[in-house]
């Protein structure tokens, strides 16, 4: 028997990502199947003992339709030397005596997925996004986590956070909930689908889609896309970012709807998701394409400096990861529609934007005047972003100190997130 390795197209796939997909047949798939699974299960301890594959991870395998494996590997380390994993690999399925092929898939993206958002003069192709960004609690002791991490000298990609920071109860709720929303097209469609992770992206069968979205989100700490696409009409996307405590349920439609509809759906999710979560807000964006990365949506127009005369200037949005320990109690800005939960003090005691209610352990705002925030006509968004700053300003009044600082955030930053702010009295 003997394993024949697409040694040429693994070493290209891991020029540019820190994983590598795995497609593995044999003519008995039983056996295979068994043999794959015992050698994860074994071979990962075993190899994260060596110097260069310190930080390795096995994700799998999953059978396919067709009788073949799918397998991730990911080394937060330098991913050339997952070169030795298949090796290793290779040299278990020969010593099992199993007539196997071990290659890669084809990359596939969805066709949507590649623009960032855009507001050009040209309006041809514009498409209308609307992003629910939610935020999920962190284990009690994320932050020690995180530093023995460091301390014990783990790979660059496990030094930050990483996907069991979260609360195991939350972060389960909160992915069963993202994926089944995806799947909810409003036609009823199937959808073309697809599954993203760190540089690589997949075009599942429809029936092994959520499975294999899965098998992705069990990495520490690659970003993962999964998108669900019937275009033209609706996309749905959920994105799971560098920043493990948040995600963003993208939908992109030919136009917008009313902001009334919006505020609608956004509710509904959100108390899907509770108790699962610690805050939320909706924004909107023209897009010519549904997956963004949370950074993208949350740039105003304007950057915030580092102004050491008022520390007490709001937090620059683009440094999530400084901000991350504090999201169950500071939000990173005035949005039309937040959800804010039980540690968000320091709202004004007569909001004069917002109207206010209790919604499962925390609260509702939503905008009085939803025309200010939210718009129907992707058009009208061209030449301008809404709010106007005017309006931007009184919502940040009303929000007073829940919105995160930056002398909190240059706190936070010195100190490696162990200084952060307490929830309030």
């Amino acid at each position: 028997m003997a394993v024949s390795v697409d040694v040429k197209r693994i070493k290209a796939a891991l020029r540019h990502d820190y994983g590598l997909w795995v497609l593995v047949s044999a003519s008995t798939s039983g056996a295979l199947v068994d043999a794959l699974a015992s050698w994860v299960a074994e071979a990962e301890p075993r190899l994260g003992q060596r110097p260069d594959l310190q930080g390795v991870q096995l994700l799998g395998p999953l059978l396919l339709p067709d009788g073949t494996s799918l397998l991730r590997l990911v080394n937060y380390g330098n991913s050339t030397h997952l070169v030795a994993v298949v090796t290793d690999l290779s040299a278990t399925l020969e010593a099992a005596g199993l007539d196997a092929r071990i290659g890669v898939p084809r990359d596939i993206w969805n066709p949507l997925a590649l623009a960032a958002p855009r507001y050009p003069d040209d309006v041809a192709g514009l498409t209308a996004l609307t992003a629910v960004s939610v935020t999920l609690p962190w284990r009690a002791d994320a932050v020690g986590r995180r530093q023995r991490r460091r301390a014990f000298g783990a790979p660059n990609g496990l030094r930050g956070w990483v996907r069991s920071d979260v609360q195991d109860e939350a972060w389960t709720a909160v992915v069963d909930t993202a994926l089944a929303w995806c799947q909810e097209l409003r036609s009823g469609a199937t959808g073309a689908r697809y599954v993203a992770h760190g540089v690589s992206s997949l075009q599942p069968d429809p029936a092994q889609w959520e499975a294999t979205a899965r098998l992705a989100l069990g990495s520490e700490h690659l970003p993962v896309q999964a998108s669900v696409v019937d275009w033209p009409g609706e996309a749905r996307d959920v994105s799971f970012g560098y920043q493990p405590g948040r995600v963003l349920f993208n939908l992109q439609e030919e136009t917008f709807g009313s902001p009334e509809s919006t505020v609608s759906w956004a509710r509904e999710l959100i108390e899907r998701l509770l108790p699962h979560i610690t805050s939320a807000f909706v924004v909107q964006a023209v897009t010519r394409g549904p997956a963004l990365v949370t950074e993208h949506l949350l740039r105003r127009s304007e950057k915030t400096t580092a102004p050491s005369s008022q520390p007490q200037e709001r937090a620059p949005a683009s440094q999530l990861h400084e901000l991350a320990p504090m999201d169950d109690r500071r939000i990173i800005d005035a949005f039309g529609v937040m959800y804010l939960g039980p540690g968000f003090r320091g709202l004004a005691d007569d909001p004069q934007l917002y109207r206010v209610e209790q919604l499962g352990p925390g609260r509702l705002l939503t905008a009085n005047n939803l025309d200010a925030w939210f718009r129907s006509d992707p058009w009208l968004w061209v030449d301008k972003r809404l709010p106007k700053p005017l309006i931007l300003e009184a919502a940040r009044a009303d929000l007073a100190g829940t919105i995160a600082t930056y002398d909190e955030y240059r706190r936070a930053k010195r100190s490696n997130g162990q200084d952060v702010p307490q929830v309030l009295g």
